[in-house]
């Protein structure tokens, strides 16, 4: 099949696929015309793609899932994916954290401007985002 049907099937642009085809996370045969011919087998290595990048994977480590899915038994795939997962897990938590923080620190900030009298003077110190260690770590 044609990139253009490859990619109204899957949903995934053509650009993409060119990509995944430099990366080599795709193969397509080439037409004496030089048009890509994909088989119907990519369909399914696409949803494999797709739900990988959903799960937060980079690329190069798709690439390395794909390659073992294909010569690998499940419980070495299992074995294999598993502290990869768990790895992306730990990233997130992390992320998680730090935006936790950032959500501390915006609520404070808001609440320290909302307590800021009205004035027509120049802003004094206590109208400015400075917080307190306290309100940061709460």
């Amino acid at each position: 099949m044609r990139i253009s049907e490859v990619a109204r099937r899957s949903g995934v642009p053509a650009t993409a696929l060119r990509y995944y085809e430099t990366l080599g996370l795709i193969t397509a045969a080439r037409a004496a015309n030089g048009y890509r011919d994909f088989d119907d087998g990519v369909l399914t290595r696409l949803d494999l793609i797709e739900a990988s990048k959903e799960l937060g994977l980079p690329l190069h480590a798709i690439a390395g899932h794909l390659d073992t899915l294909q010569t690998r038994s499940c419980t070495q795939v299992r074995d294999d994916l598993r502290p990869l997962l768990a790895d992306r897990l730990r990233q997130l938590q992390a992320k998680q954290d730090r935006l936790d923080r950032l959500a501390r620190r915006l609520a404070a900030a808001d609440d320290a401007l909302a307590r800021c009298p009205d004035s027509q003077a120049h802003c004094q110190s206590e109208c400015a985002l400075r917080l307190s260690p306290d309100a940061v770590r709460s």
